[in-house]
């Protein structure tokens, strides 16, 4: 078994494994023994930050399925996306009973990316109220944040409230490094990173294919970050991530530019796959749309192949109900309608 290296998560004084287990993309899984060996199988290679959410679906439930049993083995995250004292407690006590266990590690505030969340969390009904109770009654350990949003990430950092911080950092956007690390640095706050492999948009096309594990060791040259999550479907993701720990080793400065250079050429107004407009109303696939919208956009040349792709969906974007939910989700504040929309205009002509 590949060793894990292990960081000091902040002033929580955890030694965390600078791989953690991340609880988006689990959520695909249908079998629920299926998801509760893979996240074994994690647990049994050495893994011990385990991070999911309230929002994720079923995603606590298939955690709280290993958690039953081997909750004293790893550092357990999630999060609330309400920010009201009421319906926070309640989510709160929703997420004890779904993983199963009598304590979180870490309660995070999920997307405080805008100053309304903000408010909203730090009034005197919100849910830093919450935290706070739960945090006398040992319901909790530390509070955290998560956020799209590297200015409100700082302010975040400088009230003193936030052990932990979750903000995203890989090849394609690293402004993190610049504007978040060394803030949390000198507070002595641990430092968690989601997508670090951007969502998987670097393993689409062979124009801008990224090594995973250079990816990853990207993340991980950064001395800043305590801990990268890997979303994982199968054993492979998770045997993908340890290596990338265990094989560690610097990238070379033209390595760097090379991969950022590919990053670029995506550019900034990409899909990033995390999922969270996935439960639509009318039931449409947005995540998919959303990625036949980026790949015609950077590849046109390939429309007969999203022609047929759009052709095999079902419904179309012509039975959107203009809701906005999808867009109110994006952490990236994508125009998702827009985005869909031009799919259905290209392609929507019988084949």
């Amino acid at each position: 078994m590949a060793e894990i290296r292990k960081r000091r998560l902040g002033r929580t004084g955890f030694m965390a494994t600078e791989i953690g287990l991340g609880g988006i993309p689990v959520m695909k899984l249908t079998d629920l023994d299926e998801a509760a060996a893979l996240i074994n199988y994690g647990i049994d290679q050495g893994i011990n930050y385990i991070d999911t959410a309230r929002c994720y679906a079923d995603s606590e439930k298939k955690f709280g399925l290993v958690m039953k049993e081997r909750r004293n083995e790893v550092f357990l995250a999630t999060k609330t996306n309400v920010y009201d004292y009421d319906t926070a407690w309640q989510y709160l006590e929703t997420s004890l009973s779904e993983l199963q266990t009598d304590h979180l590690d870490l309660w995070q505030m999920h997307d405080i990316s805008s100053s309304d969340r903000w408010d909203l969390a730090f009034s005197d009904k919100g849910a830093m109220k919450a935290a706070h109770e739960a945090l006398d009654q040992g319901m909790i350990r530390h509070i955290g944040v998560s956020s799209h949003n590297d200015d409100m990430v700082v302010r975040c950092i400088e009230t003193g409230e936030f052990d932990v911080i979750l903000v995203v950092y890989n090849i394609a956007i690293s402004s993190a490094a610049q504007a978040v690390f060394p803030v949390a640095k000198a507070n002595d706050v641990g430092v968690a990173v989601m997508k670090p492999l951007s969502g998987g948009v670097f393993f689409r096309r062979e124009e801008t294919y990224v090594d995973p594990l250079d990816a990853m060791h990207f993340v991980l040259m950064n001395d800043d970050v305590t801990v990268a999550l890997a979303g994982f479907e199968n054993q492979r993701d998770i045997d993908q991530a340890i290596q990338a720990s265990a094989t560690y080793k610097p990238l070379a400065p033209e390595k760097v530019e090379e991969m950022a250079a590919k990053a670029r050429f995506l550019g900034d107004d990409v899909c990033r796959a995390c999922g969270y407009c996935r439960e639509c109303p009318a039931e449409l696939d947005i995540p998919r749309l959303m990625q036949i919208a980026d790949e015609n956009r950077v590849f046109p040349y390939e429309w007969p192949r999203f022609r047929r792709e759009y052709a095999s969906l079902d419904p179309k974007v012509d039975a959107c109900t203009d809701c906005g939910q999808c867009e109110e989700k994006c952490p990236f504040g994508l125009n998702v309608r827009e985005r869909i929309r031009r799919v259905h205009q290209h392609f929507s002509a019988p084949l």
